[in-house]
């Protein structure tokens, strides 16, 4: 609950420092985004007789605003991210759970100049609040972990901007602890499992 307000407080903060730069921002632009998210659970390894689903197939919304600077451009947004479908098991025993993380992501981007079509390249950290609706998993997961990203895109005038893109994000740190509660026993094994992710995603900016 402690983490779900402090994600809240973030969540309202940016948005207001958002809506609070825009106005003064000559070469701002504001956007949704949507997509595709595969993640993996990696860092881990099970005890023989244990397991946890190190890959699952979610999705993401969010809202962005770019900042551009001559060929340099600042991207800070806001992001509900899913993972659903993940399963721990010990012996007969087995559990479903899912993750939801609100993210803060900052895109650094370089892109190269062109009247319709701009390729570009960009890197950034990610604060992560993570959740689960079952408290065994809750309980375990880190306050903010955080999550480095780069990837490549391109912005297409058609009248508005469209901005197809590929991410790879890479956990810094452990996403959660590792004992699950299953059943009437606990995962077992070696290290914390990491959250990195692959991301397909189209924004879309006015």
């Amino acid at each position: 609950m402690r983490r779900q307000r402090s994600a809240r407080w973030w969540g309202a903060g940016l948005a207001v420092g958002l809506a609070c730069a825009l106005p003064s921002a000559v070469e701002a632009q504001i956007g949704v985004l949507a997509g595709y998210n595969r993640d993996t659970l990696g860092e881990f390894l099970p005890e023989n007789g244990f397991g946890l689903t190190d890959l699952a197939d979610g999705y993401h919304v969010g809202v962005f605003l770019n900042f551009n600077l001559a060929a340099f451009s600042i991207r800070p947004a806001v992001i509900y991210h899913r993972i659903p479908d993940l399963v721990a098991m010990a012996g007969e025993e087995e559990i479903e759970f899912d993750v939801d993380l609100l993210e803060f992501p900052l895109d650094f981007r370089i892109r190269l100049p062109m009247p319709l079509v701009q390729p570009y390249i960009f890197a950034g950290p990610v604060l992560t609040f993570p959740s689960s609706s079952f408290s065994g998993v809750d309980d375990l997961l880190e306050a903010r972990p955080v999550r480095a990203e780069f990837g490549i895109g391109f912005e297409a005038d058609v009248g508005f901007r469209l901005w197809p893109e590929v991410r790879y994000g890479f956990g810094l740190g452990s996403l959660m602890g590792s004992a699950v509660p299953i059943g009437s026993g606990v995962l077992r094994g070696d290290g914390d499992p990491r959250h990195d992710t692959l991301t397909l995603r189209l924004g879309i900016s006015f």
